[in-house]
């Protein structure tokens, strides 16, 4: 194989080259550019930025200018005005130096300038590409043409990288590269305190970056970094004669907390890095600052030029200079020695348990923030404790008794973007006016089934949803055995009928059916309910609930149903539901609720199936009652369930569902206060939430699918299924298309003012199988759009 041959480049492939190893990024390029009007001698300096410099780059300083005659020239490689042979570079002050920065940006970008002098009477611009003069408008001149503009430079780079598709792909994060423009203008700002700059996303409404020209550095570092961490600086000033430095800045004092290391280093007004310095600082706040806390470093570092090698780096990056290791110690022993004169107090976060130990009680949860200072005094009494002869090194050995004359201070105030604006525990004014809740059916069962006038009972979901396991946590045997022990409050006095005056006068006398439709009672008495009375046809019937003592459930079946439910529980999702605050409807089945800064969208219908499910197991014996007046027949309602499924006897299969109920009725009413009569009506259901009574058109399939699917052979398989059935009985079903049209209003008042408050209890245990049916979806976090807002 033979070798290939050498051949020269061509001076466009060479120039190309060289951009891509000084141009790496558009914040390269603005570092070259803030250098270039610097040297200028500007004053302000404002920069424009589209999709991150990609698009659009700009920089305008009211600077000395260009001179028009040197337009032609100012983009070819290797032109400068501040160097003229290679001896200057041992005492060169400006920034630039090699002349290459804007004939790089030409190569890889659309370039242009408009320029001018204090004693021209306008401004020129001219367009750039390859380092030379090109026309603005095909057709046209290249030369630069007159036109109207400030005193100083605007030069503006679109495209850039558009002949460059590799690196142009590999800077798709636009959100990065303005992060890091930004960095750099900050950076430069900080140290040109007498300089204003600005910066800001081209078409955005405010600026990101403005600082005053007759700021100080440290009001400029409190309005980039914050009030926190530029109170937290000390400044530091040093020289040495032996070595021909000086330096100043503002670092870090003990007290200060940051997670990253943010440091800012000028050599000769040079932004650079430089590793050795970097790490000894860093080596010297391990053992000052708490842990995992960062210094901030503001560094000045003016030099001999003739010490200082510049030209070590294609983007200028890093710089070296003689007597490295001992400027490094100077400047070490310096920060070293401010850091112990500036001792004299520290800050430190007390925590609860040290709180206790001083004697310190806050307001809230809030940790006390209280400062400890060494006294001169020998003195150690109640009155003095403030400045008692602990010091931060030393432990706190004794307890202190309490006194009026603490430290008070005043708690640390919560971040906008974590501020939460809603308290769960509120009550709402409809909540209190609204008394028991309608039926929320969707079409009202008859309890004499005649298959001319009633409606065929809607098929809700037949099978329950399966529980799945969680990792979470468990909550303690305590919570347990109070969740056991709480006491149902007694039932409201005020019992309002099911359905609303019209419709009880409406059913009393209508002629198509023989009897009116069930009442809602809550009636905690044991005495049966006097069902040969007819129910009043209009108004409101009341009655004096009689509480009983809460039921010990000490049955293992049901103990051991709890505990499962405890172990499948999600502790996040449990601590969402119970602290939630309702914000509003999406749809009839689902809503959008708010846990903390985060907003959630849940669906009510389906996470209802397991609110009743654990209110039917923790609640055990425990409930009210619903009494049906007058009580429906379980034979017929078995009877349509089975033709409405298309059970192949329907007559047998009501008949063993009446048998079924029939024979296990003193077990159902002392379990689940389900009364069967001796003629084989249902009485009374369990009133599982507060005054909420279920769809009665899901009984008549309650019923079949209780007789037919429950394993009534086992006991805790009994519980279980039974208990799920009972749970698919209750949960919500939203209204139809078809139902009047104040049927959807009463609805989700039911499911606002019942339902979700229901979740507040201290009996549900959110299982984690709502994760797996997508029931609950966070669809904002405040921190995350706060994010997003900054970045707009």
């Amino acid at each position: 194989m033979q070798p290939a041959p050498i051949r020269k480049l061509e001076e466009t492939v060479i120039n190309r080259i060289a951009a891509g190893e000084i141009i790496n990024r558009p914040s390269n390029a603005l570092k070259e550019l803030i250098e270039n009007s610097l040297d200028a001698g500007s004053t302000s300096i404002s920069i424009t930025v589209k999709d991150g410099g990609l698009k659009v780059l700009q920089i305008q300083d009211n600077g000395h200018g260009i001179r028009t005659e040197d337009l032609p020239i100012v983009c070819e490689r290797f032109t400068t005005s501040k160097l003229k042979v290679y001896e200057d570079l041992s005492h060169i002050q400006t920034y630039g130096f090699r002349g290459e920065a804007l004939a790089s940006i030409s190569h890889v970008s659309h370039l242009s300038i408009t320029t001018k002098q204090a004693d021209s009477e306008c401004a020129y611009k001219a367009h750039y590409a390859d380092g030379k003069l090109v026309p603005a408008k095909p057709g046209s001149g290249s030369d630069p043409v007159p036109c109207a503009g400030n005193n100083g430079t605007v030069i503006t780079a679109e495209d850039l990288f558009y002949n460059i598709p590799s690196r142009k792909a590999a800077l798709r994060n636009t959100r990065e590269e303005y992060n890091r423009i930004f960095e750099v203008a900050s950076r430069y700002a900080i140290h040109n305190s007498g300089i204003a700059f600005s910066c800001r996303k081209l078409g955005a409404p405010k600026v990101d970056l403005s600082t005053a020209a007759g700021a100080s550095t440290i009001t400029n570092i409190r309005q980039i970094f914050g009030s926190k961490i530029a109170n937290s600086l000390v400044e530091i000033q040093g020289s040495s004669t032996d070595y021909d430095v000086e330096f100043s800045g503002h670092v870090s004092s003990a007290a200060h907390e940051m997670h990253k290391t943010v440091f800012l280093l000028f050599i000769n007004h040079r932004l650079v890095e430089h590793t050795p310095i970097r790490r000894a600082i860093e080596s010297l706040y391990t053992s000052v600052l708490p842990k995992a806390s960062r210094p901030f470093v503001y560094l000045d570092l003016r030099i001999k030029p003739e010490n200082v090698d510049v030209n070590v780096h294609p983007t200028k990056r890093e710089v070296r200079f003689l007597n490295e290791d001992s400027i490094v110690g100077c400047i070490v022993d310096c920060i070293h020695s401010k850091l112990l004169s500036c001792n004299n107090s520290r800050e430190f976060v007390v925590q609860e348990r040290l709180q206790k130990q001083l004697g310190l009680t806050t307001d809230g949860d809030t940790p006390l923030l209280t400062t400890i200072a060494p006294s001169s005094t020998t003195g150690n009494t109640e009155s003095n404790l403030p400045t008692s002869t602990l010091t931060p090194a030393q432990p706190i050995a004794s307890t202190p008794s309490r006194s009026s004359n603490l430290p008070t201070s005043t708690p640390r105030k919560t971040p906008v973007n974590r501020a939460v604006r809603t308290n769960y525990k509120t009550l709402s004014l409809e909540s209190f006016s609204f008394g028991s809740s309608p039926s929320i059916r969707r079409n009202r069962l008859q309890t004499t089934i005649d298959n001319s006038v009633a409606s065929p009972p809607q098929n809700p979901l037949r099978t329950s949803p399966s529980h799945v396991n969680s990792s979470a946590g468990l909550r303690n045997e305590s919570d347990f055995e109070q969740a056991s022990s709480i006491a149902q409050k007694p039932q409201p006095e005020n019992i309002a009928p099911l359905f609303g005056q019209e419709t009880v006068a409406a059913a009393s006398t209508s002629k198509e059916c023989n009897s009116a439709q069930p009442v809602l009672r809550s009636d905690m008495s044991t005495e049966p309910p006097q069902l040969s009375e007819p129910a009043p046809a209009l108004g409101k019937t009341y009655a004096a609930p009689k509480p009983e003592p809460r039921v010990e459930v000490r049955l293992t079946s049901i103990l051991n149903l709890r505990k499962d439910l405890q172990r499948r529980a999600n502790s996040e999702l449990t601590q969402v539901l119970s602290e939630h605050s309702f914000v509003g409807f999406v749809d009839d089945r689902r809503a959008l609720i708010q846990y903390q800064t985060r907003l959630y969208m849940v669906d009510y219908c389906k996470i209802s199936y397991h609110l009743f499910y654990h209110r039917c197991i923790f609640d055990f014996m425990n409930y009210g009652r619903i009494i049906l007046q007058p009580a429906p027949s379980i034979h017929e309602l078995a009877l349509m369930a089975a033709k409405e499924l298309g059970d192949v006897d329907p007559e047998d299969t009501a008949k063993n569902v009446l048998s079924r109920f029939s024979d296990s009725r003193e077990m159902l009413e002392e379990y689940y206060h389900i009364r069967i009569s001796d003629i084989g009506t249902i009485e009374s259901l369990p009133m599982v939430i507060r005054d909420y009574s279920p769809d009665y058109d899901k009984l008549p399939l309650f019923l079949y699918n209780a007789a037919t699917s429950v394993n009534w052979e086992e006991e805790q398989q009994f519980f279980k299924t039974f208990t799920s059935e009972l749970a698919t009985f209750y949960a919500l079903e939203p209204p139809l298309p078809d139902d009047p049209p104040h049927t959807k209003d009463e609805y989700r008042l039911v499911v606002e003012h019942r339902i979700m408050p229901a979740f507040k209890g201290s009996s549900f245990w959110a299982p984690g199988s709502i994760l797996v049916e997508n029931s609950l979806v966070q669809l904002a976090d405040l921190p995350d759009l706060y994010r997003i807002f900054e970045r707009c």
